[in-house]
């Protein structure tokens, strides 16, 4: 089975595995007329165009990496150097010791080859997709953002914060607009076509709002509960230390750890961002409207 998976703009092609793609991950497949190679494919449908082809394989042997490790999350995964490329270890207490699954992965990105011990599972669930994507991002403009998205009216509203800082809240208060919620939690921001896309991803937070919607970033709101509505703009250096530390950056690629700063200060200079105070009721909605029309 071939399974085509896009987030943020980014296609993923899976090959070999036998599980079906089920949950918030499922509203991200694509359906090519049939298989094709890496690039665009017969017919030259670029929305097609094939980012990283990942191969699934199944079996028991485990062979320690070949290199240092350079990364560990402290929880499911770890990341190796591995001959010329990269290894990632995916283990859990339900699978005992060894790796439940562990994926080889070209060092350009572009291939990926993953080893399931354990059938059944979906061979790109979290963390894999999470972390293929960003480290993608990195390389196309584009960084993973703790956030609530919002689409209304055609542009995307994009509303950043930590956990617990109201972006369940300002999901749940958007819910009752004719708008389209990308997502309650992680959003992707890319540089595109001489502007700003907000796309939606399928990892959402505790309200499980997601969507593979789009649409041109219009503009960025830091979160900060309040008994009454209010902005204030933020200067470019306060906007960028604000969106680093909402960011998933690549903490383990030092090239990429750079490449997203640069990426935030270009999207800072850019797209207008200000510190939203909100209340918990409809009039938050009716603000923020109003000020994005100014």
């Amino acid at each position: 089975m071939d399974l085509f998976v896009r987030i943020g703009g980014l296609t993923l092609a899976v090959r070999g595995s036998d599980v079906p793609v089920i949950g918030p991950l499922a509203k991200f497949g694509v359906l090519p007329s049939q298989p094709h190679p890496l690039g665009v494919p017969p017919g030259g449908d670029a929305q097609l165009h094939v980012d990283v082809e990942i191969d699934v394989t199944f079996g028991q042997h485990y062979a320690p990496p070949h290199g240092e490790l350079l990364f560990d999350s402290g929880a499911v995964w770890k990341l190796f150097e591995d001959g010329g490329g990269y290894r990632i270890e995916c283990r859990s207490q339900l699978f005992g010791e060894l790796p439940y699954k562990t994926a080889a992965i070209a060092r350009d990105l572009r291939r990926v080859t993953i080893n399931m011990r354990e059938e059944g599972l979906n061979p790109i669930e979290f963390p894999l997709d999470e972390l293929l994507i960003n480290s993608l991002l990195a390389q196309n403009r584009g960084v993973e953002l703790h956030a609530c998205g919002v689409i209304d009216a055609g542009g995307g509203l994009l509303f950043i914060g930590h956990s617990g800082d109201g972006k369940t809240t300002t999901a749940q208060l958007w819910q009752h607009e004719p708008v389209d919620i990308v997502s309650d939690d992680r959003v992707v921001v890319r540089a595109e076509n001489g502007g700003w896309t907000m796309y939606g991803t399928p990892w959402h937070g505790e309200a499980e709002i997601c969507s593979p919607a789009h649409a041109p970033l219009r503009r960025i709101y830091g979160l900060d509960k309040s008994a009454r509505n209010g902005v204030t703009p933020l200067r470019p250096a306060e906007a960028v230390a604000r969106l680093f530390s909402c960011a998933f950056p690549p903490f383990h690629d030092q090239h990429g750890l750079e490449t997203v700063v640069d990426t935030l200060g270009d999207l800072a200079a850019s797209v207008p961002v200000a510190r939203l105070s909100f209340a918990n009721d409809p009039s938050a909605v009716q603000f923020v409207r109003q000020e994005a029309a100014a």
